[in-house]
C-alpha cells in the first residue's frame, strides 16, 4: 500500500483520535495546568484537528509529487519515440521520406495506379483469366 493511502485511511481512523486523546490527557495531567473538566472535549477536538493539518499538507505534497512523476514519465517517453525511429525504423524512415519527395514531383499518383494495376493483374491470375 502507498504512503499516501496509508495517511489517507489512518489520520482520521487512527492519529486525529490518538492525537485528541493525547492533548485531552496531557491538559489533565500536566503540571501547572488547572483545566476545567468540562473543557477536555474542545481540547481534545483541537489536538484531533492538529493532527489532520500535517496529514492534508502530506497528501497535497504527494500529489504534486506523483504529477510531476507523471510529467517526467511522460517527456522520457516522448524523447525516446524519436530515438527509436530513427535508431530501427531508419529503412522506414528513407522510404517515408522517398515517397513525400514523390508526391511533391506528382508522381505519387503514378504509383498507387501501378499498384492498382498489380493487384488486377494478380486477382486475375488467381481467377485463371491471364491464361
Amino acid at each position: 500500500m502507498s504512503p499516501n493511502r496509508v495517511v489517507a485511511v489512518a489520520t482520521p481512523l487512527i492519529f486525529a483520535p490518538l492525537a485528541g486523546a493525547v492533548t485531552a490527557w496531557l491538559a489533565e495531567h500536566f503540571p501547572g495546568f488547572s483545566v476545567d473538566q468540562n473543557a477536555l472535549e474542545e481540547i481534545f477536538i483541537a489536538g484531533a484537528l492538529i493532527a489532520l493539518a500535517p496529514a492534508a499538507q502530506w497528501l497535497h505534497g504527494w500529489q504534486k509529487y506523483e504529477a510531476r512523476a507523471a510529467e517526467a514519465a511522460k517527456e522520457s517517453v516522448e524523447a525516446e519515440e524519436p530515438a527509436a525511429l530513427a535508431a530501427g525504423g531508419s529503412d522506414e524512415l528513407e522510404e517515408l521520406e522517398d515517397l513525400a519527395g514523390l508526391d511533391e514531383l506528382g508522381e505519387q499518383d503514378e504509383l498507387d495506379d501501378l499498384d492498382e494495376l498489380e493487384e488486377l493483374g494478380e486477382d486475375q491470375e488467381l481467377a485463371g483469366v491471364g491464361r
